[in-house]
């Protein structure tokens, strides 16, 4: 018994070590991809930071031409250590077993259908089946006061209202773009109200003061 109970528990023990193995190789894979996606954005700027010497201002050629000859030799080195980092062995291997998954698992992970990655099949005009991915519905901005839906102004996405003019974001009216007409109007009528009040408040204090003199 003691040997049937412990056969149980070495297996166990060995498919956490290699799921712990497993983990660890994800880790230095993913600090591997990290760092070759930085030293890739790095690149990205070789053109500009070659040419920013020649439209500099120098005091003579010479300072230009050296000026030159640094930016091109900083940009060779760059280029040189992220091949370097392509090519060594650690790199091979992640490459290598991202391509062994994809050929085990052609699709991938299958995503979550999450209110902003939702998909449907659509057909296009030649016929064929497309994947299209459905963004997230832009909201109309509400009104602070009532939170009715303000009206002329169009229903955008945050990053997509960033983008749009001031003219387009408001009415051509009092607190176009924060508070509705009625809300408005209720808030003129209010103020209105408010100094009447004081001004009958005012009178009502000076016939007063008149009284008590006579």
């Amino acid at each position: 018994m003691d040997g049937m109970e412990s056969k149980p528990s070495v297996d166990d023990q060995a498919l956490c070590d290699a799921q712990s193995l497993e983990e660890e190789q994800l880790k230095m894979a993913m600090k591997r991809l990290k760092l070759l996606h930085i030293k890739a954005r790095m690149l990205r700027d070789i053109i500009p930071r070659i040419i920013e010497p020649l439209v500099q201002l120098h005091p003579s050629p010479d300072v230009m031409f050296h000026a030159f000859m640094k930016a091109v030799n900083d940009t060779q080195a760059e280029i040189k250590e992220f091949t370097e980092l392509m090519r060594d062995e650690e790199s091979k291997q992640v490459f290598a077993q991202a391509e062994k998954s994809r050929e085990e698992n052609p699709f991938g992970i299958r995503p979550y259908n999450t209110r902003s990655n939702r998909t449907r099949v659509i057909k296009t005009p030649g016929g064929d089946l497309r994947l299209l991915h459905i963004k997230k519905r832009g909201t109309v901005p509400k009104c602070g006061d009532c939170g009715a839906k303000l009206s002329g102004i169009p229903a955008l996405r945050p990053r997509e209202y960033a983008n749009i003019s001031k003219p387009q974001k408001t009415v051509q009216r009092a607190y176009g773009g924060s508070r509705c007409g009625g809300c408005v109007r209720d808030r003129i009528v209010r103020a209105f109200l408010i100094e009447e009040q004081k001004i009958v408040k005012k009178v009502l204090k000076e016939q007063e003061q008149s009284q008590k003199k006579k």
